[in-house]
């Protein structure tokens, strides 16, 4: 990339990509006749989690200059607690 991405906006996109991922599993769970197991559950949502993780890697992997690491780190926990807070809210809405 030409110009330099900035650390917010490289979170934000993740976001975005994580909300995707989540809404293309809610649709793609939304279409099974068979009632839903909570494994199958819980591995459809370490799957989706696995796949925006790739994404933000792939989207991370692009600035030309490092961010402060702290901050970073910091933006990744929040990150990872707020997909496995929205996982563990949609395993209960499946139940």
């Amino acid at each position: 990339p030409a110009e330099p991405i900035d650390p917010r906006k490289a979170a934000v996109e993740a976001a975005i990509a994580r909300a995707k991922a989540r809404k293309q599993e809610q649709q793609a769970g939304s279409e099974p006749v068979e009632p839903a197991d909570p494994r199958k559950a819980a591995v459809e949502a370490a799957i989706a989690r696995a796949k925006a993780r790739k994404q933000e890697q792939q989207t991370g992997s692009e600035p030309a200059e490092p961010a402060d690491p702290r901050k970073a780190a910091v933006a990744a926990a929040i990150a990872r607690v707020q997909a496995k807070k929205a996982a563990q809210q949609q395993v209960v809405n499946e139940d």
